[in-house]
């Protein structure tokens, strides 16, 4: 498998009907052709990934039965990693007897694995603007692996061996994130907060569940063997933009000042003047063309990095390629000098045109980009303008064409 689209992972549903009536709404059950995901994972797929053992660790391979943690040490034995470092590695025969007991398989953070997983997760990222996380639930026997629950982000969840009962219910947390305010509930709160069954789901292989960020829900093999992929995807949220913002605060001197004294004479006038003067600057800055620009880039390249690689025969070329940048000049950065931006140097500050220190900045984000991927983030910005500022950053030997 080499590509696949949103629409045949959703299929026979179609994305509009899915976007206007399920997405970020409420769960659904797309019952699929068995053979529908059978490119994505199989049992000689699974065993294909297990037996790289230079991957796996405790961390990245875990266990669990009767809805507890297995101890590393029960499953895993002492190796080394392929940089030589001592770490605790999956032991096939220990793995075995506790999976004939009923365990659960899990590996995390699969999505970049093969080609199938690959596929599916940037055909995810590319429909939903959402950075996609795989990871491979394999269960045998009816223990149930995990209490009721609700994740952090939306979730795709793919069948593809045997069949797993899931009790989606009527309970939904309101936008919960990976943060220990919601980490921390506990499981007694979960089974106060999760509510009555909505539906119950028996997946086959070829079938989708999707929940929507927040939804409770809980799941059971039903017989002797089931795997499942639960694609997570993880939105931009109000936060990032916070952060965003947080970056260009730090080069205000109002931000960067300390607070009034609250034992100083007149301290509460003090405290309420400076609060008003942050807001009213926040606001302002919130509101420049630029930082909706900036934005803007993020969301477009919100993904994860995966793959990518088809080296090309370097000594006959490749035609067609889009042309690729490096960044040579090491320790630059992008400032503010009151309204206006530029590049602090070594040897002092080179000024940035009105509206192109968002793309000087993502240009220094990374080491390595094409033409085609600088295009792809700021398309809102003329196409002459964006050649103009890459042939500034080029006569000024900040980048070169590699």
């Amino acid at each position: 498998m080499t590509a696949i689209t949103f629409a045949e992972i959703l299929a026979p549903m179609t994305p509009e009907e899915f976007f206007a009536e399920y997405y970020d709404k409420k769960p659904l059950h797309i019952r699929g052709a068995p053979e529908k995901f059978a490119r994505v994972m199989s049992w000689a797929e699974l065993n294909r990934l297990l037996n790289m053992t230079g991957i796996w660790s405790s961390a990245s391979l875990k266990m669990v039965l009767d809805r507890a943690p297995i101890p590393a040490d029960q499953y895993c034995r002492q190796a080394e990693d392929r940089d030589h470092r001592p770490v605790l590695q999956p032991d096939a025969g220990k793995m075995l007897a506790l999976l004939r007991r009923g365990a659960s398989l899990v590996l995390n953070d699969i999505d970049s694995l093969s080609a199938g997983l690959s596929a599916v997760s940037g055909a995810l990222e590319g429909a939903l603007g959402s950075k996609a996380q795989a990871n491979l639930y394999c269960s045998w026997r009816e223990h149930q692996a995990f209490p009721a629950h609700f994740d952090t982000h939306d979730v795709f969840a793919v069948h593809v061996e045997g069949e797993k009962t899931w009790n989606v219910y009527e309970g939904r947390a309101d936008g919960p994130i990976a943060h220990p305010v919601f980490r921390t509930l506990g499981q007694a709160h979960h089974d106060r907060a999760k509510g009555a069954v909505q539906f119950e789901a028996r997946l086959k292989p070829g079938d989708l569940l999707y929940l929507p960020r927040g939804q409770y829900h809980d799941a059971l093999a039903t017989g002797d063997n089931a795997i499942h992929v639960a694609f997570g995807l993880h939105a931009p949220l109000g936060l990032d933009f916070l952060n965003l913002m947080y970056e260009r605060a730090v080069r205000e001197s109002l931000f960067r000042s300390a607070m009034p004294r609250l034992d100083a004479p007149g301290a509460e006038a003090a405290l309420k003047e400076r609060l008003a003067a942050l807001t009213k600057r926040f606001a302002e800055m919130a509101a420049e063309p630029a930082v909706f620009e900036q934005f803007q880039a993020f969301l477009r390249t919100h993904r994860f990095a995966r793959g990518g690689f088809d080296l090309p025969d370097l000594g006959a070329g490749e035609a067609g390629a889009s042309p690729a940048y490096a960044v040579q000049a090491a320790g630059l950065k992008v400032v503010r000098r009151g309204q206006e931006f530029a590049i602090k140097a070594a040897n002092g500050m080179i000024p940035i045109p009105p509206g192109g220190e968002g793309l000087v900045e993502w240009v220094f984000a990374r080491p390595r980009f094409t033409e085609a991927e600088l295009d792809a983030a700021f398309a809102a910005m003329p196409a002459a303008a964006r050649a103009k500022m890459l042939a500034g950053l080029m006569e000024m030997k900040i980048v070169r064409k590699t």
